[in-house]
């Protein structure tokens, strides 16, 4: 049941959490790992850049378009106020 799912899952988080004794040896051990982080296909960071790039785009469209919209609904609330 959904119930004994979340209980489970609960504990496994807990048993995660007392793995370390505590922050200090959690940021050690963290920081030694990173140092021995081997390095990543060209694959992966080639797809970084696209994706970044696709998303780079994605958010000056989205902000071009609020502008046109905010724009729009100005340049109408302008000529309302005219015809008055």
């Amino acid at each position: 049941s959904a119930a004994r799912s979340k209980e489970r899952i609960l504990k496994e988080m807990q048993k995660l959490s007392t793995v370390f004794p505590n922050e200090e040896t959690f940021q050690k051990i963290y920081e030694e790992c990173l140092e021995d982080e081997p390095c990543v296909a060209l694959s992966v960071t080639d797809s970084y850049k696209a994706m970044k790039s696709a998303f780079d785009e994605y958010l000056g469209a989205t902000q071009k378009h609020m502008f046109r919209f905010a724009y729009q609904c100005g340049y109408e609330a302008a000529m309302k106020a005219e015809r008055r």
